[in-house]
């Protein structure tokens, strides 16, 4: 349900406040437009010109019939007072400017009241600040310091306010605040993004712009502490956008073409009258005399996109108990008792942190999506762990030292979940509470082990607890060597940490404290197992070895237990050839166990000058792929280059390609005809990603970026000229003109240095071309796009003091792209939010003609045919190259390299 309680107050008792002409206005006008059930279809409640008690009453009792799932909205006009601690009243009917704090609504109740209700989303809309400023025929509601942000802040809470800070909130026969307010909800002009939604976010822009422009010395604020969108009204005078609509009725069928996505996406909109209309438009297009046009709309409407998913929820803040007489009597009760109550002999440090350890590990199985009986058993360990605490008593402090180490890991590998997300279903966030939990076991076994330095246990290891945990060690290993082997994308430091876990489990049964500590040991490293196993899915992880593994870990743990008699302690050659073993096992099999062919990842693309072939590096498995454009089909076999094929690029003629192996440092060279390799690797600085080709001058350029030097290869002779050329700071790509001169930008300066390939010196300044540009995008004519994450800009390389100006972009953070051959288009990819963006670009007009926003597995690079009607995207997160229709754009396939 939509509630509203709309509190004015313009008369006043005490003569030093001065009567307000708009807030009777501003109440009947915002209570007209919250109640149009076309437009907002609030429940509202209007309380004016009352005493301190009756609206303090109104707001409680209308916070308190709130439900969980309603939306709150609370209005105040009227004069804003501040005490001399700073604190803000509202200031009502009977306030008394000497005696604010019983004559005067304290914002601080307003702020507890809205905290401890039970509706998880709440708007407070504040049109007042404090009395005194006057300006021309305009009185000023306030003078300076509102600082709402700390009065009414909270989470699950939005405010608007019309100023703070040192601003005003001007007053003529209308709020210029609330006017606007009300304006932007009743025309639908607040509706920004014209998707017939009007959200708290578009609100405070539009009003902002339309108060700023009206009033420049008064500028309204926002607060919010929310998840998702918050709808307050919908755009009751919606209607299709000007540029949609002339698409819709071109008499292109290219162009009619290009309405066909944004109408597929209007059928997801929240507001019927916007689905209502895309579906007549799209039913229309349906008999439209083009084919393709007709198809493509029959295809929308049978099959519409998924609804529109509900908005995040958002968890209330706990309620808290308020009142001095609570209080007061509650800190009186805990006095008395205090000295009644003798607590258990518990190491509280340590029982605390498992309980925290046992919270954060219950979060993460039931945040986990979908649930996974891995994270749900290892949850039911944390839980466990804590009465085990309370029972172990004293001895607690070795069973945490044992829960530590494998702990340690555990945290380890829930950071990289959090920042690579190598498993699904474990996304950063319930990562992060699997985090939270590995990291308050650590901490209790760092408390454990100050406790063991005062009392140590010299108790050693019987020999069947060294045994099983050497059985479970070899298990490790063996898993692990196996994951290492045949996993995609695991870095070294993924590998060290399975040696950490090798090393944990065969030496933890050595270390002195007692079978407390063992069994410590043995529940962290269940739970670390199970989180380890989960990545079978991509390795295919044999499953009799985990069943094994779990087995032998199950069986140390019932030995630790048993009354097992104490040995002789192990020999010291034990010891130390249990430290070394795991290290040693470790390397010789990583580096004797040949490597199993990973899946083809297709990465850097380029596209035949004919459109015949479109060829893709295979980052996985050091090759090039060839494919037919036609069939999309692979054509022959793949060619073996050097480690992790990162970029390539292909001659103007077609005749040859060259290769950039950022892993072993070189440049391999195919001849396309006889699709074979040529000669040998080209050695290069390290790390190579980026090429430039020159063909009037023979020359390839291969920039370096984590050296930040270019090296200047010979395509006649393929050797290298020279030595390495200096890039500059974080360069980030590089391109030739006809000239011979290089371009080469930078990251951190926001600039394009110009150097001469012979002299290797500066023919130039650096060209300012806006922010981070991160790719150099050669075109017909001259022209050199620069692509950056919020702009692009072109600079004419014929012209010697180009003075590019940076065109601004929409749609997320840019990060690469393509021109057409004609130069008359520019194709973009990057990512808005959680979705990967494509667009094409006018670079006539210099805007977007044509956009598409979805889920296409992370881009990495693009490709685009000669004719432009074909974008080819590598993909880091889908398995496959991505086909795009540019007229759209839109997917309408998918290159499937092993084919």
């Amino acid at each position: 349900m939509r509630r509203a309680l709309l509190v004015a107050t313009y008369e006043y008792e005490d003569a030093g406040l001065r009567r307000l002409a708009a807030p009777e206005r501003d109440v009947e006008a915002l209570a007209d437009v919250l109640e149009d059930q076309a437009v907002a279809g609030f429940d509202v409640q209007v309380v004016v010109n009352k005493p301190t008690h009756e609206v303090g009453k109104a707001i409680a009792d209308f916070f308190a019939a709130g439900e969980r799932d309603d939306l709150m909205l609370l209005y105040f006009s009227g004069h804003g007072l501040k005490d001399d601690n700073g604190r803000l009243y509202l200031a009502m009917k009977n306030t008394v400017r000497d005696s604010l704090r019983f004559t005067a609504l304290s914002a601080q109740l307003v702020r507890e009241t809205v905290s401890e209700s039970r509706p998880r989303q709440t708007i407070l809309i504040l049109d007042c600040c404090y009395s005194g400023a006057y300006a021309a025929e305009q009185f000023a509601k306030s003078d300076s310091a509102v600082h709402t942000k700390e009065a009414f802040g909270g989470r699950g809470r939005i405010v608007l306010t019309a100023s703070d800070s040192t601003q005003y909130a001007f007053e003529g026969a209308e709020s210029v605040f609330t006017h606007h307010l009300v304006e932007g909800l009743r025309t639908g002009a607040a509706d920004l993004d014209s998707d017939g939604d009007i959200t708290t976010d578009e609100l405070y822009d539009y009003t902002y712009k339309a108060v700023t422009a009206e009033q420049p010395n008064q500028r309204p604020r926002q607060f919010a502490e929310v998840e998702g969108r918050t709808v307050v009204a919908s755009n009751a005078r919606w209607a299709l956008p000007e540029q949609l609509a002339k698409a819709i009725n071109s008499p292109l069928t290219e162009i009619r073409q290009t309405a066909l996505a944004p109408l597929g996406q209007l059928l997801q909109a929240n507001n019927e009258l916007v689905r209502r209309t895309a579906r007549e438009q799209l039913e229309l297009l349906r008999d439209d005399d083009s084919r393709s046009v007709a198809a493509a709309a029959q295809a929308y409407l049978d099959n519409p996109p998924p609804p529109v998913r509900p908005q995040p929820t958002i968890t209330p803040t706990p309620r808290r108990p308020t009142g001095p007489t609570f209080s007061a009597a509650a800190r009186a009760s805990a006095r008395r008792w205090r000295s009644r109550i003798v607590l258990p002999q518990l190491d509280w440090p340590i029982l605390g942190l498992a309980v925290v350890a046992a919270a954060a590990q219950v979060v993460c199985a039931v945040v986990a999506t979908p649930l996974n009986w891995a994270m749900i058993v290892a949850a039911a360990f944390a839980v466990a762990v804590v009465p085990a605490v309370i029972r172990l008593r004293a001895e607690a402090s070795a069973f945490a030292v044992g829960l530590a180490g494998p702990a340690l890991l555990a945290g380890a590998q829930a950071i990289g979940w959090i920042l690579h997300q190598f498993t699904r279903s474990l996304q950063p966030l319930p990562a992060t509470w699997y985090l939270v939990g590995s990291v308050a076991w650590v901490a209790a076994g760092v408390v454990g082990v100050l406790r063991l330095r005062r009392t140590p246990d010299r108790e050693p290891p019987h020999k069947l607890l060294v045994a099983l945990g050497a059985i479970a060690a070899i298990l490790v290993l063996l898993l692990l060597v196996y994951v290492d082997r045949h996993a995609r994308g695991y870095p070294l430091s993924t590998a060290v940490v399975y040696l950490l876990a090798a090393e944990v489990a065969i030496v933890g049964p050595l270390i002195r404290p007692n079978r407390h500590f063992l069994i410590g040991w043995v529940v962290s490293g269940f739970v670390l197992l199970l989180a380890m196993l989960r990545i079978d899915r991509e390795t295919g992880l044999p499953l009799f070895g985990a069943v094994a593994l779990l087995a032998v870990w199950l069986g140390l743990g019932v030995a630790a237990v048993l009354p097992l008699r104490s040995d002789r302690p192990p020999r010291r050659w034990v010891t130390a050839a249990a430290l070394v073993a795991p290290a040693v096992l470790g390397v010789i099999a990583v580096n004797v166990v040949p490597p199993e062919p990973q899946p083809a990842s297709a990465l850097g693309l380029a596209v035949s000058p004919d459109d015949r072939f479109l060829y893709a590096t295979d980052a996985s498995n050091g090759r090039v792929m060839r494919f037919s454009t036609t069939t999309q089909e692979r054509v022959g076999d793949p060619l073996e280059v050097g480690e992790f094929p990162s970029n390539l690029i292909v001659t103007p003629d077609g005749s040859r390609l060259y290769v950039a192996n950022s892993r072993s440092n070189s440049i391999s060279v195919i001849d396309a005809a006889s699709w074979t390799v040529v000669g040998q690797p080209i050695a290069v600085a390290p790390g190579p990603t980026k090429l430039a080709l020159n063909t009037a001058t023979d020359r390839l350029f291969v920039l370096s970026q984590n050296s930040s030097t270019i090296t200047e290869i010979d395509t006649e002779t393929l050797a290298t000229v020279g030595g390495p050329l200096a890039a500059g700071s974080t360069p980030t790509d590089v391109a030739v003109d006809d000239r011979g001169r290089l371009y080469v930008s930078s990251r951190d300066t926001d600039t394009v240095a110009v150097l001469d390939a012979k002299s290797r010196q500066a023919v130039r300044g650096p060209i300012e071309v806006g922010d981070g540009p991160s790719e150099l995008i050669p075109g017909p004519g001259g022209a050199l796009y620069v692509v950056g994450p919020t702009s692009y800009a072109v600079i004419n390389t014929k012209v010697e003091q180009s003075k590019p100006k940076p065109e601004p972009l929409q749609g997320g953070h840019i990060r690469g792209g393509a021109v057409s051959s004609d130069g008359k288009r520019l194709y973009l990819f990057g990512r808005s939010g959680n979705d990967d963006t494509v667009q094409i670009v006018d670079t006539g007009r210099q805007d977007v003609v044509g956009s598409l926003s979805g889920n296409l597995g992370l881009p990495g690079r693009m490709a685009i045919s000669s004719d432009g009607q074909r974008i080819y995207l590598s993909r880091f997160f889908e398995p496959g190259i991505a086909v795009l229709d540019s007229s759209g754009p839109k997917q309408i396939a998918t290159i499937d390299p092993a084919r």
